[in-house]
């Protein structure tokens, strides 16, 4: 069994396989390779990528859990808790390659690759994944109890966030952009704010 040490090593060098050799071709040897961790300690844990992928999403989807929840009893008005919170998912999303895969399939992106990793979420996560966008809602209900935000449903305003946050992903990869995926942080919420601030 891998201590927890062990697993986040093997969880990077899944992240950085995915980025450097797609799902599709990359291997468990390869993650091995990549972590520096023996193959067959790997196998006990993970009896193929499938498993150790479903994992990353997991693990993913509970960072982001826990940034939020930070989020909403850090300091500071709604708005800057949101700002800071976009900046921080934007910043982890492009290290945590599953995740920004995921988030930033559409037609326009729709490949191979991306079908056989949507495929590997299940329900637990998609359930997840709404419940961190109900977390939002809360903080953007805060901002409205603080009188920043004009009145709106939270839970709507969330998911035009959630929106606009896959489609800084999806210009900053149908570009290549050079720069780092959190520089479109403060334009995207500033167009955010547009819409709510009273």
């Amino acid at each position: 069994m891998l201590t927890q040490k062990q697993k986040e090593k093997v969880w990077n060098a899944a992240s950085k396989c995915l980025i450097s050799i797609g799902y599709k071709k990359m291997s468990l040897s390869d993650v091995a390779d990549t972590s520096g961790i023996a193959l067959e300690k790997i196998k006990k844990d993970y009896k193929d990528k499938g498993e150790l992928i479903v994992d990353v999403l997991s693990e993913g989807i509970a960072h982001v859990t826990h940034t939020l929840e930070k989020s909403i009893s850090a300091r500071g008005k709604a708005d800057i808790k949101l700002s800071r919170f976009v900046k921080n998912l934007l910043t982890d999303y492009e290290t945590h390659s599953p995740m920004l895969k995921l988030v930033s399939i559409t037609f326009q992106t729709l490949n191979e690759e991306g079908l056989l990793i949507r495929k590997l979420v299940n329900q637990d996560q998609i359930d997840r994944y709404r419940r961190n966008t109900a977390i939002i809602a809360r903080i953007i209900a805060e901002g409205q109890s603080e009188s920043i935000f004009r009145k709106s449903n939270p839970l709507e305003s969330a998911y035009y966030l959630r929106g606009l946050i896959n489609s800084a992903i999806l210009y900053w990869r149908a570009t290549k952009y050079e720069g780092k995926l959190a520089a479109f942080a403060d334009h995207l919420t500033r167009i955010f704010f547009t819409g709510i601030y009273k």
